[in-house]
């Protein structure tokens, strides 16, 4: 066999087993394999990542940065480009608003550049994946200490190219049993060759095996191939794949959604060929289909229905640098389709954070449903930060290695908190809640309701707490007085639309006449703008090319940046300094320019306030009203709505803040519940009905108990908590649910036995 034949029969297999019998078939006296990456104890690095979907991204994107690699040279490197999408718009056409606003067809002629195919090899856990790129290629001399190395930085220096840390791709070879890697430089050069196995060592010598490669004598194997056969670039097959968790064709347990999900805002489009399931797809990113992009076979031809979206804009976080902030509001759940937010990212981690167009990492839609107090958008609401104007110490402090999470700390919580900012000033998210709310709402019997709460308020006192005012809302319905919180959000009516004029003739900053815009020391507020100016006058992150202007006139505060225009409105970003002395202020005046015309203005006063004391940790239990709503099993739609398992032992309940009131949501699905209650209606359907009541009842108690316990944290209760603490909530609540069911049983099961017996 020669060297092209064996190129030729590595290319055409497809199993693992048929890889084996070629490498046998070979055979070579002279065959050595090599450790990759020149070390022994490569499993380490090599090994280091956790979703095998996630480490193919990491080839599709060593592809797209060969590409950018080949247009640097063609180029000669001019202009300087500091960044993977300066590159691109430079020396492929690519607009600065994304794929989104290129034609389907310049889309698909930027994708032949890199491609992903998918075959059926041995089975879903034993696929053929093969990634191939147009790009610069590699010499043969040269794959060791590039393709084939770990953590050599070959890409430290440049800067318009998305790889850095010279191990990504390598994640692959821990989920495929073979790995052929060919690649030509240039088209009269032969092609290099060389396939990357897992060699078990003798088990009395080592701990351990490691990863390999095939060389002749510890050379990478070369082939002359016609062009026609391989053309310039660099392909990797990888044989053997397990892709188990991607097993479908569409959607979020696919190659095509997990594509779409990581590569979010790709620098440059990708092919998907599927031939297990018969298609081939341009993978444009999450982001471009949001924002309008469709292309051949997409499921809607006019992109998905947005019930509110806003555009990118920009928004300092102090001394790390700035991020962009955008976000999308899908139109309302079906019986057909009730996680309508699964189509571009997973339901449960709707918040992305991108490097150069990938996603890094993703953010627990606890940010949207409880502290945005947004429950009825969790499904819906999909937000985009984009990181990349972070510093480069921010940058480091943010993010780990793998591209697969996001580091907690000061950045972490930066961002965090810069989100349920941003969603807690948006009057149209909270309308868009709230209608959803009133949709989903049961009608309830006032009188069971105030039953319900008055026995709730002596059960709590019975376990010593000490109420400062009645739980719940009184008889005319209003709510009892409590807490304020620290962010109070202000009514959630339906903004009235705004008629545009051209020219404009009015701005005005939307704050009580008369009142002083109040900050204490660090706070940051969005204040709102409304105009009858077309969005043309305002550009967000470009203040230069802006008709629309705020100024600051006096100590302590200072603009963060503003949100687009957008139907006449929009909203600046003002925040007090960290030193801003109380007991001072000055004015925030806001300037819209017409050519030819008198500038508009409009001009509100702000006043610095000593920031209010934390409440002390030794007070009487202030309780907030409370609502408790059963949700009818994984049918309902709310079930989907609160992100809740398919198991349905695995969750009992939940509760959140809407406005003010402790909404508890149980399942009518949780096993020991259901059971309990189908027998109880065996024998007395109102007997059960009473049970299911007393069962609501205790759920109430525990709920507001932990509430408090919550509030009296030392943590600050402002700041998300982390998925552990969520999932340690949740598997309380269903302990706490099958206590109730044996409390709630006996205090029907008493009465019942003594009417029996008589």
């Amino acid at each position: 066999m020669t060297r092209e034949e064996l190129l030729l029969a590595l290319r055409a297999s497809a199993t693992p087993s048929q890889v084996a019998e070629v490498l046998d078939a070979w055979g070579s006296q002279r065959t050595t394999w090599q450790p990759v990456g020149h070390r022994e104890s490569n499993r380490g690095t090599i090994e280091a990542a956790a979703d095998p979907g996630r480490s193919l991204v990491e080839r599709l994107t060593n592809g797209i940065d060969a590409v950018l690699e080949f247009e640097h040279r063609a180029h000669g490197g001019v202009p300087d480009c500091r960044s993977p999408s300066e590159a691109a718009a430079a020396w492929l056409g690519i607009p600065a608003g994304g794929l989104s606003e290129l034609s389907q067809a310049e889309r698909q002629r930027l994708a032949k550049r890199v491609s992903v195919s998918l075959l059926e090899g041995a089975g879903r856990n034993k696929r053929v994946v093969e990634v191939a790129d147009r790009g610069i290629g590699i010499s043969p001399e040269d794959m060791p200490r590039t393709i084939l190395s770990l953590n050599e930085g070959n890409k430290l220096s440049k800067h318009y190219l998305a790889g850095l840390y010279g191990q990504g791709g390598s994640s692959t070879f821990a989920v495929s049993d073979f790995t052929l890697i060919a690649s030509r430089a240039q088209e009269h050069e032969p092609v290099g060759f060389t396939v990357v196995k897992f060699l078990d060592l003798p088990p009395d010598l080592f701990r351990t095996g490691h990863y390999v490669y095939l060389t002749d004598q510890g050379a990478l194997l070369t082939a002359h191939v016609p062009v026609e056969q391989f053309p310039r670039g660099t392909i990797v097959r990888h044989i053997g794949y397990d892709l188990t968790s991607y097993a479908g064709p569409l959607g979020p347990n696919s190659l095509y959604g997990l594509l779409n999900t990581v590569l979010f805002d790709p620098i440059l489009p990708v092919w998907l060929d599927s031939r297990v399931h018969n298609y081939r797809r341009v993978i444009k990113g999450s982001r471009n289909a949001l924002n309008g992009a469709v292309d051949e076979d997409d499921e809607s031809r006019a992109g998905p229905t947005l019930a509110h979206n806003v555009r990118q804009f920009f928004i300092g976080i102090g001394e790390f640098g700035r991020v962009g902030i955008e976000y999308w509001v899908l139109e309302a759940p079906t019986q057909a389709n009730r996680t309508p937010s699964a189509s571009f990212v997973n339901p449960k981690k709707p918040i992305i954070l991108t490097l150069n167009g990938q996603n890094h990492a993703e953010l627990s839609q606890v940010l949207v449903r409880k502290y945005a107090e947004l429950p009825y958008l969790g499904q819906r609401l999909i937000c985009h930060i984009d990181c990349n104007p972070l510093t480069p110490q921010a940058k480091r402090a943010l993010f780990v290695s793998n591209r697969e999470d996001a580091r907690r700390g000061m950045v972490y919580e930066l961002i965090e908190q810069e989100i349920i900012n941003t969603f807690r000033s948006d009057d149209e998210l909270a309308r868009l809640n709230n209608e959803a709310r009133e949709r989903s709402l049961r009608s309830q019997d006032e009188v069971v309701t105030r039953q319900m709460r008055a026995e709730v308020a002596r059960l709590l006192r019975i376990h010593g707490v000490n109420l400062t005012e009645p739980l719940g809302r009184d008889v005319s319905g209003t709510a009892t007085q409590r807490d304020i919180p620290s962010h109070p959000r202000r009514g959630s009516r339906q903004p009235t639309p705004l008629t545009l004029s051209e020219p404009p003739t009015y701005v005005r900053l939307v704050w009580d006449e008369g009142d002083a815009i109040t900050f204490y020391p660090e706070q940051r507020r969005y204040l709102r703008i409304e105009t009858d100016a077309h969005s043309i006058y305002h550009d967000a992150n470009n203040p230069s090319r802006s008709r629309v202007n705020l100024i600051v006139t006096g100590p302590g505060l200072r603009s963060l940046g503003t949100t687009p225009l957008q139907g006449g409105r929009m909203r600046a970003i003002l925040e007090a300094s960290a030193d801003a002395a109380a007991e001072t202020g000055g004015s925030v005046r806001v300037e819209l320019s017409r050519q030819g015309l008198a500038t508009l203005t409009d001009e509100r006063a702000y006043a610095i306030e000593v920031r209010p004391p934390v409440r002390p940790s030794a007070r009487r239990v202030s309780l907030p009203p409370f609502d408790v709503r059963p949700v009818n099993g994984p049918e309902d739609p709310m079930w989907a709505q609160l992100g809740w398992p398919e198991e349905l032992s695995k969750i009992a309940s939940a509760a959140e803040m809407e406005q003010g009131t402790l909404v508890v949501h149980y399942s009518t699905a949780f096993p020991k519940f259901a059971e309990k209650r189908l027998a109880l209606e065996r024998r007395d359907p109102g007997v059960a009905e009473s049970f299911a009541r007393r069962y609501e009842i205790w759920l109430a108690v525990h709920s507001l108990l932990l509430h408090a316990d919550q509030e009296a944290a030392v943590r600050s209760p402002e700041l998300p908590e982390s998925e552990a603490d969520g999932e340690q909530e949740r598997a309380e609540r269903v302990r706490m649910a099958t206590l109730s069911v044996l409390f709630a049983g006996r205090e029907i099961e008493s009465p019942l036995r003594t009417t029996e017996s008589e």
